[in-house]
């Protein structure tokens, strides 16, 4: 999900994932205030607005669900921006790479492998750091033995470690 900015640049506020329901920003405004970009195939269902409000007016437990999912985004939206503005570099890359590992392949109890969705770019933008302050965050993960990285291809092989480096 990318938001234009006023100063013309485009800021990604989300990275989203087969199943992730997206959009309900639109629910409480007339347009909706961020654009989607596709990276790969995808298949997109949407509902007009009347249309959803109308299905909710009617199924009053589905929409206590709905409540439940609001809350739910709005707390890990506070959270996250809590405790990002408290990490340093090293603590936002894991967290980063923590936040993807749902998406992985090849998962094992303390190792996985996954394709990274953007490049070291996006995810400084992402993360609002350099993009060299990035790169030397891989080197320094991959240096200790926590990440293995080729491109885009990432393996995480200590998650243990990856996991603490996120709290500290």
């Amino acid at each position: 999900m990318v938001k234009s900015l006023e100063n013309g640049k485009d800021r990604i506020t989300r990275i989203l994932f087969p199943g992730d329901i997206f959009g309900l920003e639109a629910l409480s405004q007339e347009t909706y205030p961020l654009t989607a970009v596709v990276l790969e195939d995808s298949e997109i269902c949407s509902v007009p607005r009347e249309q959803f409000f109308a299905f909710l007016r009617s199924n009053p437990d589905i929409s206590i669900d709905m409540i439940r999912l609001l809350v739910s985004e709005i707390a890990e939206a506070r959270t996250q921006m809590t405790s990002m503005s408290f990490k340093d570099a090293r603590m936002r890359v894991a967290t980063f790479l923590l936040s993807l590992i749902s998406a992985g392949e090849e998962n094992s109890p303390n190792s996985c492998s996954l394709t990274l969705p953007l490049t070291s770019q996006e995810i400084a933008e992402i993360l609002e750091l350099s993009p060299e302050t990035v790169s030397r965050t891989w080197h320094a993960l991959r240096q200790e033995g926590l990440i293995e990285k080729r491109g885009r291809r990432l393996v995480i092989q200590d998650l243990q470690a990856l996991e603490a480096t996120a709290r500290r």
